[in-house]
């Protein structure tokens, strides 16, 4: 809802300012009544944050709140405070800023709701509280905000029931609810997974998930970064700052609200921001270098692993080890279902994982110590994991390693010496792995503070149960081949030519002659056709073409040819071709009536081959997407497409199709003939360079079929919708 000047929004709410923001030292509470539930949950939470050395109470009705004096307007404070909480409704804000701004107060969070989620007035509350932030130079957290928890520093403004003191570590997160920041927030703490800032952004009015975002790309103690998104605002600057955190190294993890058409609606409601498909959603965050979640679990864990981990792996080959052999079942169905490979050890690794178990043991990926492995005598406080982890951490053919820990202690034992030294041990073993090492609990159980010292002192991380750490590893997996595909090239397609742009007809559907025009002049390679008149000049392009045609009725007002009895294919000869063309004519004229028709196209037959539909469509939130897919009934029944925001190059068009179901087709399967992907990826890439020529107007460009033989690929039809008017 960013109505304001942007470039005035954004200069309040960069990093630096908010570095200032999220790092007030002196918080004057504003509106607080000793009855609020909201009031006491601040100030507990200040309490257990211990960074905010001075608390001011500002309320007009009462002379002392908690115990504490009052003043009665920001205005009467003795001096400026880092930040005003306000805790006031609708009606009271806009003066409440304008004091804020005369006592020389620069930062404020907003509790109250009743803006931009509470229809057409909130809105226009909403757009005139920004402007006033703006006006005043007062970065704005909110409306309808509980607040956020800088655990670095302890600054704690969180209005919401918290028990202990944050956590702090390496994960950065914004969340655009705050029941979910809340409730993720504890998931979090219970689970070892400290955080630098966790930030609930409310509406937006000013200070945006995507200011947050940049913020913690910029901050040097966040690693890894959570973001809950219910609406994408700013599509250019999430690409932007995609690019941004991969140079820096730090993944993005997404949870995106609304996947089914109902929660898209619920997010719409909840917002008042346009919903997006949630397909070009997917494959907008994989083209910004972002790893997108199904679950608040998922993000936390996998924002978890990226965060704790030294290192992350260079590939898919995971070896496992653990003691128990209904584990070692429920990790291999885990890894198929999240694209994980289980090679088999190496000879020499499996004949020393062999010396330390029983005959009867099965030598496989994933490995069971077997009971044996508890009841055999060891020289050091270990378990039989922990020692058959060190020897097959050195398999050369695994890019990681996993493991399930038996459970750790809640409390310190009595004589904690054995635990206390197989933690140092396992810590040993993790740091002097020549690939990464990943640990998880048996099943999502919450740590104890005890069991989380074990942990931190060993610089070890456990994933929250063995579902949530393979999904995880899955996640982590294909974050670094995006990763590694978007550094290898720069996303782009250079200019579009300047002489195609809004030039084309104003009817909304266009001719198949102008559409072929247009991907003429892009450079997309098209089969030939001659648009003809009458039957004679029907059978003249026939003859010419010296084989069978393909003949179909050109005309604005037909957008599906074959519905209309408007196609005939496999025609032969000069006679036919005359007939044809009557028949056509006629039928059309009868299924249309009043239709403009221009004439008929006459094109040479093809080959058989393999058939692609290319189509570029408008999103509303991300602008021209691509789809790419298999042509024919593969369209349908297998529902096999890819997608991208535009523009695109060859390399990422290579990768499209590579994602596809039906990939091997292409290869060559079952001795057919392979397809030049690289000219077929050009193709492509000339056919969203048609779509973007049109400009603004576009509505849908369609090539179906886009046929290729080995190196030869044309397109056989086109289809151009674009809204009447824009492009006059």
């Amino acid at each position: 809802m960013l109505t304001v000047d942007y470039a005035a929004r954004r200069s309040i709410v960069e990093p630096d300012r908010l570095r200032r923001f999220f790092g007030a030292r002196s918080i004057a509470v504003v509106g607080a009544s000793p009855s609020s539930s909201w009031a006491r949950n601040l100030l507990n939470a200040l309490e257990l944050g211990g960074g905010v050395r001075d608390v001011r109470f500002v309320h007009p009705k009462y002379d002392e709140v908690f115990g504490k004096p009052t003043v009665s307007t920001l205005r009467d404070l003795e001096k400026p405070v880092d930040m005003a909480y306000i805790m006031v409704g609708p009606s009271r804000v806009d003066a409440i800023l304008e004091d804020a701004a005369a006592a020389g107060i620069k930062n404020a969070v907003i509790l109250a709701s009743g803006y931009g989620e509470s229809g057409a007035d909130g809105r226009d509350r909403q757009r005139r509280l920004a402007q006033s932030a703006v006006d005043l130079d007062l970065t704005l957290m909110g409306p309808n905000t509980i607040g956020f928890i800088n655990a670095v520093d302890g600054v704690v403004p969180w209005a919401v029931a918290t028990e202990s003191a944050p956590v702090a570590g390496p994960v950065g997160a914004v969340f655009e609810s705050g029941s979910m920041a809340r409730a993720t927030y504890q998931f979090a703490q219970a689970h070892g997974v400290g955080s630098t800032l966790w930030a609930s952004v409310g509406n937006s009015a000013v200070l945006t998930s995507l200011d947050v975002l940049d913020y913690l790309i910029e901050d040097e103690s966040t690693r890894a970064i959570a973001l809950f998104l219910e609406t994408v605002r700013e599509p250019d600057r999430l690409f932007e700052l995609g690019t941004k955190a991969l140079r820096a190294g730090k993944p993005i993890v997404v949870y995106k609200a609304g996947r089914s058409e109902e929660g898209m609606r619920s997010a719409m409601a909840h917002t008042g921001a346009v919903a997006t498909d949630d397909a070009v959603a997917d494959a907008a965050f994989r083209q910004a270098g972002m790893v997108r979640v199904e679950s608040v679990e998922e993000l936390v864990a996998t924002a978890g692993v990226f965060g704790y981990s030294p290192r992350l792996p260079d590939g898919r080959r995971m070896g496992v080890v653990t003691s128990s052999g209904g584990g070692c079942n429920i990790i291999a169905d885990l890894a198929s279902v999240n694209d994980l490979a289980l090679p088999g050890w190496q000879e020499d690794t499996g004949a020393k994982l062999a010396a330390h178990l029983p005959e009867f043991a099965s030598i496989l990926n994933p490995l069971d110590t077997t009971g044996f492995g508890h009841a055999r005598a060891r020289p050091r406080p270990t378990k039989a994991e922990d020692d058959l982890m060190e020897i097959a951490v050195e398999d050369s053919g695994i890019d990681f390693m996993f493991s399930m820990m038996t459970p750790l202690p809640d409390e310190r034992p009595e004589d904690p010496t054995f635990i206390e030294s197989r933690m140092k041990i396992i810590g040993e073993i993790v740091a002097a792995s020549p690939v990464p090492v990943f640990l998880s609990s048996n099943t999502c159980l919450d740590i104890s503070p005890y069991a989380l010292s074990l942990l931190s002192e060993n610089n070890l991380f456990l994933l929250p149960g063995v579902d949530l750490a393979i999904t995880s590893l899955g996640h982590v997996a294909r974050w670094v081949e995006q990763r590694d595909a978007l550094r290898a090239t720069a996303s782009g397609t250079g200019e579009v030519p300047a002489a195609a742009v809004g030039c084309g007809p104003t009817a909304r559907t266009w001719a198949e002659d102008e559409g072929r025009a247009l991907l003429e002049a892009a450079g997309v390679p098209i089969v030939p056709a001659v648009l003809v008149h009458s039957a004679a000049e029907a059978a003249g392009a026939a003859a010419k073409a010296g084989g069978p045609v393909a003949m179909k009725i050109c005309s604005r007002a037909v957008a599906h040819k074959s519905d209309v009895g408007g196609v005939v294919l496999g025609v032969e000869g000069a006679g036919a071709a005359a007939t044809a063309y009557d028949a056509i004519m006629a039928t059309v004229a009868r299924n249309v009536p009043g239709a403009d028709l221009r004439g008929v196209l006459v094109s040479p037959m093809r080959e058989p081959g393999q058939e692609l539909l290319v189509g570029v469509t408008v999103d509303p939130t991300f602008g021209p997407v691509l789809a790419v897919g298999l042509g024919g009934i593969w369209v349908e029944v297998m529902k096999d497409t890819s997608l991208r925001v535009l523009p695109v190059d060859a390399r990422e068009v290579r990768r499209m199709l590579e994602e596809l179901k039906g990939a091997a087709l292409l290869h060559g399967a079952r001795g057919s003939t392979a397809a030049d992907l690289d000219a077929l990826s050009e193709a492509i890439v000339a056919i969203s360079r048609a779509a973007l020529s049109v400009g603004p107007s576009l509505d849908t460009l369609e090539v179906n079929p886009l046929r290729v033989n080995g190196s030869r690929v044309e397109a056989l039809d086109v289809l151009v919708t674009a809204t009447v008017g824009e492009d006059a």
